[in-house]
């Protein structure tokens, strides 16, 4: 997903900042904010659809190769002998999804606090 570029706000890594020079574009960059967390919140949906689905498939396959484990007999040998050379790893795309659910959490609390520091420094 191609997130929308900011006129105020940048976020590097998980790092987020805004530079703004008066109220009229504190306004502006709050409104950015909140329309990038809703980029965001829908990326970490999408991702945590993602992650579940990758949990699924890694329990399903972790639950058949314990089933074919169990088996004995010709066929049960052919079948752990072709899985044996399989690449049906999903651990991998586990851990790749949860670091992205965490680093889009992360962003989302950066840019939840840079819209508290604009409204506190708007208030005063």
């Amino acid at each position: 997903m191609q997130l929308r570029d900011m006129q105020f706000a940048k976020i590097t890594g998980t790092e987020v900042t805004v530079k703004v020079s008066s109220a009229a574009e504190a306004k502006s960059a709050i409104k950015e904010l909140r329309h990038k967390k809703k980029e965001v919140g829908l990326l970490k949906r999408r991702v945590a659809a993602e992650l579940k689905r990758a949990r699924t498939a890694e329990a399903k396959a972790e639950r058949a190769a314990a089933r074919t484990r169990r088996q004995s007999g010709f066929f049960a040998a052919l079948g752990r002998l072709s899985s044996a050379f399989g690449s049906d790893d999903h651990s991998g795309d586990v851990e790749r999804l949860e670091k992205d659910l965490v680093h889009t959490e992360e962003i989302l609390h950066n840019i939840e606090s840079c819209i508290i520091q604009l409204e506190g420094k708007l208030l005063s």
